[in-house]
């Protein structure tokens, strides 16, 4: 049984030998090979037949490694961890690691050597390629390490209690301390307390922060900057840094705090300015008729205009130790920054419109004079509308033609602009709840006697009142809420517009304004209307190319085009030729009075003249008693409208009795 025994486990260990992943092989002490397993033939790739016999010598090329490891065996019975280089049959070599150990026989002398060998080729490519990675992973820090370094933020590094390790050159630059003066330190040594406290909670809390904060520099000066600070973790999810990136906005702020055509401060700083002042006077100063300086020099002297006169009114300020802003367009305002009598506001006021007006400015070999209308008002701590109020005055002044207002409440300006704001709101509220009506006012033909044109007429109800358009038609078009009355009407007009020819009153606005162009068009072209579109003569349409274009368009889809309120504005019959209209509306100004205005009654003979010979009907205004149209009829005008026809109603009204 022990010698069975004793057979069975060779045999296994014969296997275990052969199917080694590492390469085994004996050899006696002269180095002859004894024996070799199925990996050595596998790795190197000879035969068992081809060695066994052979020296090792002849397959582990390095002499010195070889007779080094015999010295050892012979010596201790082993040779450990040894590396050396085997060579393959095709000649390439193998890297190995290997171990030798003796067996001795019964007498104690050496009879054979094991040797175990491992293939290292696979773990010296790894190496290769941790040694590219490690390469690779230098530069890269190199690069990001430079980056940090040059990039224009300032960027720093602190540890996990707050403490600088690192900062980059920028950060160095904003704050003035080196890294080495900063080691050891909190930003605590630039930052106020309570907000560097604030920052950690935060960043501590919720992972990042940001804000703007002021930090003092290493020379006292100091600065607003925007940071960003935020935690990196480690593996246990604890903050192992903190890295802080700051971006300097004092510069900024002072370009935000400037116009840039003068380089004067700008309505933003002087908002800032006037949170610290608690009694003082400003002066709003505006150039008199500036677009139409635009339009004859161009904007580019325009600019140079405003900026030599800022340079003149910032000489009369400084003189007075004051200083002098650029507001919006081509306003400016000197900010009298404390109590001064009212007889020297006058005296200053006086100054500043004889340096500025009584003097050409000389631009670009041009000697322009300026005309300035002045705005003035008092503010306080309490009283924050002072701006407010010197606008108003200056607008006041403007509509008054005078050179200087100083704002008083006995003025009532205060009433005007309430008395606007109320409509204005009353406008918005009307559009979004439909609180318009269109009224229509016959046109009675002065031949047949008979209505059967008609013009559509808006009205706004308030609170149970009706207005007509004399109380908020300049107010829509001033707070751009005139387009959407202008709609109102369209809608509500084309209504009637199968039955009926319907006037409805474009502005030039309405023209110009593509949405309700277009809407139009679309309109005319989906529906058989009998439509007239009445435009304004004294908005002075001949200075707008974009109307005649209109006009082609809608009649080309069977509409018609009076010129309104004829005889009021510039009233030249070579645009209303080239405009193409069909009717001419004469003004109320020249018929409200034709039955005994001898001068009105010529003027109007001749527009109906020349308008027959032009093939363009006529339309009276404004005939508000049988007089005037008895007088009408009898110059020939083919239509009247008017009170003494009918005024305007909710509703069409189909006849007219002449006896009435």
């Amino acid at each position: 049984m022990f010698l069975k025994d004793t057979a069975q486990n060779f045999e296994l260990l014969c296997k275990i030998i052969d199917n080694s992943p590492d390469i085994i092989f004996t050899i006696d002490l002269n180095g002859k090979i004894l024996y070799v397993n199925e990996s050595f033939t596998e790795i190197l790739g000879y035969s068992k037949e081809e060695v066994i016999g052979r020296h090792i010598r002849e397959i582990a090329t390095e002499e010195s490694i070889y007779n080094a490891c015999m010295i050892s065996v012979k010596s201790t019975g082993k040779c450990l961890d040894q590396e050396t280089v085997f060579r393959r049959k095709d000649g390439t070599l193998v890297h190995v690691v290997k171990n030798v150990n003796a067996l001795y026989n019964e007498k104690g002398d050496i009879e054979y050597l094991i040797v175990n060998a491992r293939d290292l080729t696979h773990l010296d490519n790894i190496n290769k390629q941790l040694q590219r990675l490690k390469t690779y992973l230098e530069k890269r820090y190199e690069l990001i390490y430079s980056i940090f370094l040059n990039i224009s933020d300032a960027v720093a590094i602190l540890d996990k209690n707050g403490y600088y390790l690192e900062q980059n050159k920028a950060h160095e630059n904003l704050i003035g301390y080196s890294i080495e003066e900063l080691i050891g330190k909190t930003p605590s040594i630039h930052l106020k307390k309570e907000d560097l406290e604030k920052i950690f909670q935060e960043v501590k809390s919720k992972g990042s922060y940001l804000g703007e904060i002021r930090i003092k520099t290493k020379s006292g000066e100091y600065k607003d900057v925007e940071l960003f600070a935020f935690a990196l973790y480690d593996e246990n999810g604890e903050i192992s840094n903190i890295i802080g990136i700051k971006k300097d906005k004092s510069l900024e702020k002072q370009l935000i705090y400037l116009d840039k055509l003068t380089n004067l401060p700008n309505r933003i700083k002087l908002m800032e300015d006037l949170k610290n002042l608690t009694d003082y006077r400003i002066l709003v100063i505006n150039i008199d008729s500036f677009k139409e300086i635009n339009d004859v020099y161009g904007v580019d002297i325009g600019d140079k205009l405003l900026n030599a006169l800022g340079k003149r009114l910032k000489e009369i300020a400084e003189k007075h130790n004051f200083n002098v802003y650029k507001l919006s367009g081509d306003e400016f305002l000197i900010l009298i920054d404390r109590f001064y009598p009212k007889t020297f506001l006058e005296s200053l006021v006086n100054e500043i419109l004889h340096q500025v007006q009584s003097k050409p400015f000389e631009v670009e070999g041009l000697s322009i004079n300026l005309d300035i209308t002045i705005g003035a008002a008092e503010g306080s701590k309490d009283e924050t509308k002072a701006l407010e109020k010197a606008d108003m005055a200056l607008k006041y002044a403007k509509q008054n033609k005078k050179n200087f207002v100083c704002y008083d409440e006995t003025l009532k300006i205060q009433e005007v602009y309430q008395n606007n704001i109320s409509w204005v709101r009353n406008l918005k509220k009307a559009i979004d709840e439909d609180g318009f009506l269109v009224y229509y006012q016959p046109i009675l033909n002065n031949q047949t006697n008979k209505l059967g044109k008609y013009e559509s007429l808006i009205r706004v109800k308030i609170d149970d009142m009706i207005y007509s358009p004399y109380y908020f038609l300049d107010i829509a078009k001033k707070s751009k809420l005139y387009t959407a009355i202008t709609k109102k009407v369209f809608k509500e007009a084309v209504k009637y517009a199968t039955d009926y020819e319907i006037s409805i009153n474009l502005s030039v606005l309405d023209i110009l304004n593509e949405e309700i162009s277009t809407e139009i068009i679309k309109t005319l072209r989906e529906k058989d209307l009998k439509i007239t579109f009445e435009i304004l003569e004294s908005e002075g349409i001949e200075n707008y190319e974009n109307v005649s274009g209109f006009i082609k368009n809608v009649k080309k889809f069977g509409a018609k085009v009076a010129i309104d309120d004829f005889g009021s504005g510039y009233s030249n019959f070579a645009y209303i030729l080239k405009l193409d209209v069909d009717y001419i509306k004469i003004d109320a100004s020249l018929i409200k009075n034709i039955h005994q205005d001898k001068n009105s009654q010529i003027i109007v003979e001749n527009i109906v003249n020349l308008a027959k010979k032009l093939g363009i009907k006529t339309i009276a205004e404004f005939v508000h008693c049988k007089e005037v149209f008895e007088k009408v009829k009898e110059l020939g005008i083919d239509y009247s409208q008017g009170y003494y026809i009918s005024e305007p109603k909710d509703k069409i009204t189909e006849n007219f009795d002449t006896a009435s």
